[in-house]
């Protein structure tokens, strides 16, 4: 008997069982919705629990495997061992697994635990939008332009400052914290850890310092992520920016263009989506190859990921030298291969600039 608590709450490893036990896909996440994430391939897209069996099906509805032997631990559901229905040969085995990181192959963060202090201005109401941004002292934060009241703020800002010592004003913002000792992503994971109260929040921007953006744009981008029932999405960037991926460029014949791919620049998460790739944050120094997992773990379904046409914003310096480029290629290198991914940009579609609101 297996519970879908069970199934949609974990990650799991999904292999043959027969001759050598053929690692079929690291890691795989299995949706409430009944798609597959993690893994792309027309026998595995949907699954569904009949009768208590667990069945892989394609996206006609026809099982693929059916998995009816169950191993459980102290802790629940631990194995999952069934038969293929294309193939009766083959036996399929999904295995409970902690969410692989670099940090895994000797990638080290920092002990560090971050303190959160949270400023007198910070509202009583709560705001369901919630920007974590990594500044120093060249941080651009400041200067985004005021250009909605104040009070109609959507959004709250939990500045995370990794310059050696901490500024007398940061400006204005909710919560700060010093992680000096930490790169963007790992100090993101430790920020969330259980307990925090940024997990409050629904929807987490996480913008680079160097964007330029004003307070209605971010206002605007949240809404829009949240209208169409995002859960991972980006701003467009202008045509005067440092550019990584094209892809990411404003087109400006689309409100939204639904993608296979965001960049690390300036991801928008729903908070549920944010905890299931949290842990593989733990330990990376770049973070380059990650934005390739996000699509993948999603299972690459159009209408889920989006980059956002109608806001844009400005890449106002070229790629960093705050670390070694080897660095970032080869972490880039080990994430694609610890998650056995690609690097698709694929642009599925979207609705065009006359859905302007």
């Amino acid at each position: 008997m297996v519970l879908e608590s069970e199934i949609v709450s974990n990650y799991w490893k999904f292999s043959r069982v027969d001759g050598a036990g053929a690692l079929i896909a690291p890691v795989m996440r299995f949706w409430p919705s009944g798609m597959v994430g993690g893994y792309i391939h027309e026998y595995e897209r949907c699954w569904d629990i009949d009768g208590g069996i667990f069945r892989l099906k394609n996206i006609s509805g026809q099982t693929t495997t059916i998995f009816d032997r169950y191993v459980h631990d102290d802790v629940g559901l631990l194995s999952l061992q069934g038969r293929s229905t294309v193939d009766t040969t083959v036996q399929h085995v999904l295995e409970r697994i902690p969410m692989p990181s670099i940090r895994q192959l000797g990638y080290e963060p920092s002990s560090d635990i971050p303190v959160l202090a949270v400023a007198d201005t910070k509202r009583a109401g709560k705001r369901r939008n919630l920007v974590v941004l990594r500044a120093n002292e060249k941080s651009l934060h400041s200067q985004w332009p005021v250009d909605i009241d104040v009070d109609d703020r959507n959004w709250d800002l939990c500045i995370s400052w990794y310059g050696k010592t901490p500024p007398e004003d940061p400006g204005f913002h909710e919560y700060f914290t010093h992680q000096p000792n930490d790169w963007k992503f790992s100090s993101i994971y430790k920020l969330f850890l259980p307990g925090s109260p940024l997990l409050d929040y629904e929807n987490i921007y996480i913008p680079d310092d160097d964007l330029m953006m004003s307070w209605k744009d971010i206002n605007r981008l949240f809404n829009i992520f949240r209208i169409h029932g995002l859960q991972l999405a980006q701003p467009s960037l202008t045509g005067t920016s440092f550019i990584n991926h094209q892809i990411t460029a404003h087109n400006p014949d689309f409100y939204i263009r639904y993608t296979s791919f965001v960049e690390l620049m300036c991801p928008i998460f729903t908070r549920e989506f944010l905890q299931v790739c949290l842990p593989a944050f733990d330990g990376t120094i770049t973070g380059w190859g990650m934005d390739h997992v996000w699509g993948l773990l999603l299972g690459r379904v159009p209408g889920r990921i989006a980059i956002i046409d109608d806001v844009s914003v400005t890449h106002t310096r070229a790629p960093q030298n705050s670390y070694d480029l080897g660095t970032g290629v080869k972490e880039d290198r080990l994430t694609c291969t610890l998650f056995k991914t690609h690097r698709p940009q694929q642009t599925f579609g979207g609705l065009l600039g006359q859905h302007k609101l």
